[in-house]
């Protein structure tokens, strides 16, 4: 079975939409957001309370419907939508994921710091990428 897709999606640089991916050919907006509410609950261990602004596939269906659309969901709060993301841990796993899905401008600025940041992390130093942009740190030594 293919992996699932979760990812957040960043219009103008401002995410606040995920993606999920668990399709079936045919399933109705109203079909896709409970299955996406159902992962909430039973995966991510949130509360009922989060609402969904709308949730939809994007894309087109493959030929051979082998691999699932991803889902598009937009939260009502920003609260919500970094509830899902701090527990997006919660999936490892499973075949289930949450990336943040950026513009085309951030996404290329991110690719071209990707062997920056694996150089960095080479050399024992902490690296991360966050939005567009490389964090470096030291690394952390504990204390005896």
């Amino acid at each position: 079975m293919p992996p699932k897709k979760v990812q957040m999606d960043s219009k103008e640089g401002k995410p606040d939409e995920d993606l999920v991916s668990l399709a079936q050919p045919g399933e109705t907006w109203e079909q896709t957001e409970e299955k996406v509410k159902d992962i909430l609950v039973d995966k991510l261990k949130l509360q009922r309370g989060i609402e969904i602004e709308r949730a939809h596939r994007t894309g087109k269906p493959a030929a051979n419907n082998t691999r699932p659309r991803p889902i598009v969901v937009k939260f009502l709060r920003f609260k919500d939508r970094s509830a899902v993301l701090e527990r997006a841990k919660n999936l490892r796993g499973t075949n289930i994921y949450i990336n943040e899905d950026y513009t085309d401008t951030v996404r290329m600025k991110r690719k071209e710091l990707l062997p920056k940041l694996w150089e960095v992390r080479e050399r024992g130093e902490i690296a991360f990428l966050r939005h567009d942009k490389l964090i470096i740190r030291p690394p952390q030594h504990s204390r005896a």
